[in-house]
């Protein structure tokens, strides 16, 4: 070990460590209390960004720590389920105009949609069930049906998040989703303005998702949490403030725009850069909080036709492990091909995973530093 990781690593990780413990600590507070979803146990202590990545952290580090340890069986404790491969949107950073879209249009039909409940509400492991992914989940006619589906069936602890760009969340939407149980709606909204709404969320109307949120902040939202999404990148970053001010009544979470596993179209034009001490200082940290990747780890991705990518984040399906209309969900995340992915992830090895390869969550997060950038680290803290 040279003298640059015994002086700066142990520090990094230390914060990182107490970082998530802190995080992870607010949600076990009982003075702590959201001002949506305040009286719904599942979601009440979820309050602002530190309250969102609490609850990320308590649903992907739990397996990761378990497999690294023992190699045993894991079930997703977040399940995300696409019924319909369409979505009304042509979002900037978003793959799907050129993906997903040149698809056959595709609604998941009723039995396999139970199939997936019924084994669902029998694993206490699986803590979130989230009934969108590449998709706007909304033009699901029958959402609010299948929601209170899993509803009915579910566990106490487990919970429902939908998340939305918020065009289809009208007024009676709103009503219905709420009385069929939805736990937490996650809206994605990304701009502050009319005329950056336009530019980064393409193909929806600005003035129609504010009346809807609108109408959404008059409702009674005591059961349901509600959180506004602002993905930041380079057309929008100067809306983030703005956008804390306007929606102080709900809950905010903001994230960088990442590369979807190198499917988005002009990434480097969209993110934002930081210093390069910046930059490596998250890789150190990230590195050591995700060794591995969580998305093989502690999430599930299930297609409208039952298929099951191996990362929800890569929008190409380079890899598809199963189906779940002739396998289970369980054999599927125990195969044997699945567990040699989390071998090579164990063992540094991302570059040898399609998906993982341009990864900018990879990149950016989880690749260890080299000994030459660690150095780089330090050289501005001793100047």
């Amino acid at each position: 070990m040279t003298f640059i990781e015994i002086l700066i690593s142990p520090l990094i990780r230390f914060f990182a460590d107490a970082l998530v413990a802190f995080c992870v600590s607010l949600e076990k507070l009982p003075f702590l209390r959201s001002p949506t979803g305040y009286n719904n146990p599942r979601v009440r202590r979820m309050v602002g960004g530190i309250g969102y990545w609490a609850h990320s952290f308590r649903l992907t580090l739990p397996n990761i720590r378990k497999w690294m340890k023992t190699r045993g069986e894991l079930f997703p404790m977040v399940l995300q389920v696409q019924t319909i491969n369409r979505c009304n949107a042509a979002c900037a950073f978003c793959p799907y105009p050129y993906t997903v879209h040149l698809q056959e249009k595709r609604v998941m039909d009723d039995a396999l949609y139970s199939k997936i409940v019924d084994e669902c509400v029998t694993e206490p492991d699986l803590h979130d069930f989230v009934p969108m992914s590449k998709n706007e989940p909304l033009l699901d006619v029958k959402m609010e049906e299948r929601v209170a589906e899993f509803k009915q069936k579910a566990q106490r602890h487990q919970l429902v998040e939908l998340v939305t760009n918020g065009s289809p969340l009208i007024p009676g939407r709103i009503k219905r989703l709420m009385a069929a149980g939805v736990d937490l709606l996650t809206v994605s909204v990304n701009a502050a303005n009319e005329e950056t709404y336009n530019q980064v969320m393409v193909g929806l109307s600005w003035k129609q998702v504010m009346n809807n949120l609108e109408a959404l902040s008059k409702e009674d939202l005591t059961m349901t949490n509600v959180y506004l999404r602002f993905v930041s990148e380079q057309d929008n970053r100067k809306d983030l403030q703005v956008f804390r001010n306007r929606w102080k009544g709900f809950n905010l979470f903001t994230f960088n725009v990442n590369n979807r596993a190198g499917t988005v179209k002009d990434y480097e034009t969209k993110i934002i850069d930081y210093a390069d001490f910046i930059q490596r200082i998250k890789r150190m940290a990230g590195s050591h909080t995700y060794p591995v990747c969580p998305y093989i780890f502690s999430l599930m991705h299930i297609l409208e036709n039952g298929d099951v990518p191996m990362c929800s984040n890569d929008w190409a399906n380079r890899e598809v492990l199963g189906n779940v209309r002739t396998q289970s969900i369980r054999e599927i995340y125990n195969s044997p091909r699945m567990n040699q992915l989390r071998e090579l992830m164990a063992q540094g090895r991302f570059e040898e995973i399609d998906a993982c390869r341009e990864c900018s969550f990879y990149h950016e997060w989880m690749k260890p530093l080299t000994a030459e950038e660690k150095v780089q680290v330090v050289e501005p803290v001793t100047g």
